[in-house]
């Protein structure tokens, strides 16, 4: 957004950066981490029927005290149909239901959800390197890449690399699984191998 704004942007490193709306990517992002979990197809079905309901009321009730009313109703039906024992081990308490209706309405994910970053990337002209991880379950590699590429393609950039690092999760360390519960649990920083990639590709359009 910036570099389209302004010709002082020499080059892009996008990290796990997005080629799709942030919806696309939670749906995905909630369908991998399921499934990588074990979770059988009609929770994972059930799941994402519950989050398109409540992304519909933040994408079209703009006022937020009616937006928070009704997203509280549809997580408060959630809860009365889930029997006490998954209450106890799931994310259905008052709390976190009101946690959740707080981010929800939140600017930056009303912002999050609806923004297309295609038709930006489209008027990209500087040299941009777009990496993802492997087994990044947050910004899936496959779909976000693919995505990135054609948007820069179509806009006629002349000069970019779409890289999938292998073995690494969404933080870019090498990673077993890929998981969020993982990430506090890995030494690594940073893979060095990623740096690797970016510092030369930063030396090869700076020189």
């Amino acid at each position: 957004m910036v570099a389209v704004k302004s010709p002082d942007v020499a080059f892009i490193v996008l990290m796990a950066g997005q080629g799709i709306t942030g919806e696309e990517i939670s749906y995905l992002q909630s369908d991998l981490i399921y499934r990588a979990e074990g979770v059988d197809n009609e929770t994972i079905a059930h799941n994402e029927a519950l989050l398109r309901r409540m992304y519909s009321v933040v994408k079209e009730e703009q006022n937020n005290t009616a937006a928070e009313e009704k997203l509280r109703e549809i997580l408060k039906a959630e809860m009365a149909n889930t029997s006490e024992q998954k209450i106890e081990s799931s994310d259905h308490s008052e709390a976190v239901i009101d946690a959740q209706v707080t981010a929800l309405t939140s600017p930056w994910m009303r912002f999050f959800l609806t923004y297309d970053p295609r038709p930006t990337l489209m008027k990209v002209k500087c040299p941009v390197l777009a990496i993802n991880g492997e087994k990044d379950l947050q910004v899936p590699p496959e779909e976000n890449l693919k995505a990135i590429d054609e948007a820069l393609k179509a806009g006629g950039n002349k000069d970019y690399t779409v890289k999938e690092l292998p073995g690494l999760n969404h933080l870019f360390q090498t990673a077993k699984t890929g998981f969020p519960s993982e990430y506090s649990k890995i030494e690594e920083t940073i893979s060095p191998a990623a740096l690797e990639i970016i510092g030369n590709w930063i030396s090869e359009h700076t020189q």
